[in-house]
C-alpha cells in the first residue's frame, strides 16, 4: 500500500472511530439513569474518547509528514539538473539562452552550447526595480555540475548562482541560515549541509532534522554585529577625543 494510500486509510478510520464512539456517547445520554451516575459515566467515556482521538490525530500527523517528504524528495530529484541564475540584466526582447550561454562562458569560462541547456526562461512577473532570477535546466546532471563547481568565479561580481529547491528546502535553508550564519549553511544535491559551532558538519533535508540541530546548538549572540557595535563604540571614543 502507497504512503497516500495508509494516510486516506487512516482518515477513513479516525472518522469512523469518531462516528462511532460519539453515538454511543449520545445514546449512554439518552437512556442514562439518574444525573449523578450520568455524569460520572459521561466523563469516564469522554477520556476514554478524548485518549483514541489524540492517538489517531497523532498517527495521521506522522503519516502525512512521511507522505510529505517522500514528495518532497520526489521534487528534489526531478530538479538535479536545475540552477537559478540571479543578477543578468533583463531586455524587453531577450533571448534568454543566448544571453545565459554568453554570461556562464564568459564569467565562468566555459564551453556551454545551446545543446547544453534544455529550459532557461525567467521566474515571476517583470519588475524595473531588479532583472528576475533565470531557471536553467541543463540537458544533464554533468552540464549542471560544471557550472556549479565553476561558480567561484563569479565572486566578485552582481551574479549570483544557486540551486532549485524546493519550497519546503528553501524554508529549511533560510532558518538555517538565519540560525548558523551564512557562511556555515550550502547546498549540493538539493541536500542542505550545516557547519555548527563546534566545527562537525550536518545534513539536513526537512524542518524536523533542523530542529534537533537548532536545539543542540541554540543560537548565541551574533559575532559580526558584536564587532559591528564594538567597532562604532571605538569610532565614538576617537571623535570624542578629537573635540
Amino acid at each position: 500500500m502507497s504512503q497516500l494510500a495508509e494516510v486516506l486509510s487512516a482518515q477513513k478510520t479516525l472518522e469512523e472511530s469518531f462516528i462511532k464512539k460519539m453515538n454511543a456517547l449520545e445514546a449512554q445520554i439518552q437512556t442514562a439513569g439518574p444525573a449523578k451516575d450520568t455524569v460520572a459515566k459521561v466523563a469516564e467515556e469522554f477520556r476514554a474518547f478524548r485518549e483514541l482521538v489524540f492517538g489517531m490525530l497523532g498517527l495521521l500527523r506522522r503519516q502525512i509528514s512521511e507522505c510529505a517528504q517522500q514528495i518532497d524528495d520526489i521534487e528534489t530529484r526531478s530538479r538535479r539538473k536545475a540552477l537559478i541564475v540571479q543578477g543578468i540584466a533583463e531586455a524587453a526582447s531577450e533571448d534568454c539562452t543566448k544571453v545565459t550561454l554568453d554570461v556562464l562562458n564568459s564569467k565562468l569560462g566555459l564551453g556551454l552550447t545551446a545543446s547544453s541547456l534544455k529550459v532557461c526562461h525567467r521566474l515571476g512577473q517583470a519588475n524595473t526595480d531588479h532583472p528576475r532570477p533565470i531557471l536553467v535546466k541543463f540537458a544533464s546532471v554533468e552540464a549542471k555540475m560544471k557550472v556549479w563547481r565553476a561558480k567561484t568565479g563569479l565572486r566578485g561580481s552582481k551574479l549570483a548562482l544557486k540551486e532549485f529547491l524546493t519550497k519546503t528546502r528553501q524554508s529549511v535553508f533560510g532558518k538555517a541560515r538565519q540560525h548558523f550564519g551564512m557562511r556555515s549553511c550550502w547546498t549540493l544535491d538539493g541536500v542542505i549541509f550545516i557547519k555548527a559551532p563546534d566545527g562537525s558538519r550536518h545534513k539536513v533535508m526537512s524542518l524536523d532534522e533542523l530542529g534537533l540541530l537548532l536545539g543542540r546548538y541554540p543560537r548565541t549572540q551574533d559575532t559580526s554585529t558584536s564587532a559591528d557595535k564594538r567597532a562604532t563604540e571605538v569610532l565614538g571614543g576617537l571623535k570624542g577625543t578629537r573635540k
